[in-house]
């Protein structure tokens, strides 16, 4: 009887963790979709202050827990990536509400959003030199975000008083990084939808349905 309890107290259960991948890339990736509508103009760009909303929400705080998530799980990528797209979508929203409250000018947040995604494609760019060892599926998310924010550094940035800038006028000059965009967001998707469905398969002893082709070989122990 005491040999059966030594040797279960010296069991070790191991529990699977979670991916919170999923979560991290659908705020994003959903937050993406309808800025892009609005920059696609489906909508008046007038009524784009509504992205308060799901920037402020879906893409700040969901992405937040999922980089405080992956930081928990050891994943320095994840964690960094997702911890600094929050803090993306927070800033636009914190902008915004800016405007609403009288605080800061159109023009003046044109400008810090214009700034933003300079800085958040540099970055944007060493993730996806990084992804060169992870999956096809994520490389290509990474680059086309990579061209989304470039396509918005450009216009506004160099916005004028007038509403003019290097691709033309505004919101027209913003239809470019919203097509990207749009197609960045079907890319988060597919990463998504991969990690949640191939799991639950996995967990069943299938292999995954959806693949994302990975980018290296695993060592062979």
């Amino acid at each position: 009887m005491l040999e059966s309890i030594e040797i279960m107290a010296s069991t070790t259960v191991t529990i699977k963790k979670a991916d919170p991948t999923a979560l991290g890339i659908f705020s994003y990736g959903f937050s993406l979709l309808i800025l892009s509508i609005y920059a696609m103009g489906f909508y008046p760009w007038s009524e784009s202050i509504v992205m308060i909303a799901p920037a402020l929400v879906f893409g700040g705080v969901f992405l937040l827990v999922a980089a405080n998530w992956e930081y928990n799980n050891g994943n320095t990528f994840g964690a960094t990536a997702f911890g600094t797209y929050s803090a993306f979508f927070l800033t636009f929203a914190v902008a915004h509400i800016g405007i609403v409250a009288g605080w800061f000018s159109s023009l003046e947040v044109a400008h810090l959003i214009g700034l933003l995604a300079v800085a958040f494609a540099v970055m944007t760019f060493f993730y996806w030199m990084g992804s060169f060892k992870m999956n096809l599926a994520l490389n290509l998310t990474l680059l086309f975000l990579l061209i989304t924010f470039i396509l918005y550094a450009i216009p506004l940035t160099s916005l004028s008083s007038s509403m003019t800038s290097l691709m033309g006028k505004i919101p027209d000059a913003l239809k470019p990084a919203g097509y990207v965009g749009f197609v960045d967001s079907l890319f988060t998707m597919w990463v998504g939808a991969a990690v949640v469905i191939n799991d639950r398969w996995e967990l069943a002893g299938l292999k995954g349905p959806i693949p994302t082709y990975p980018l290296t070989k695993r060592k062979s122990k």
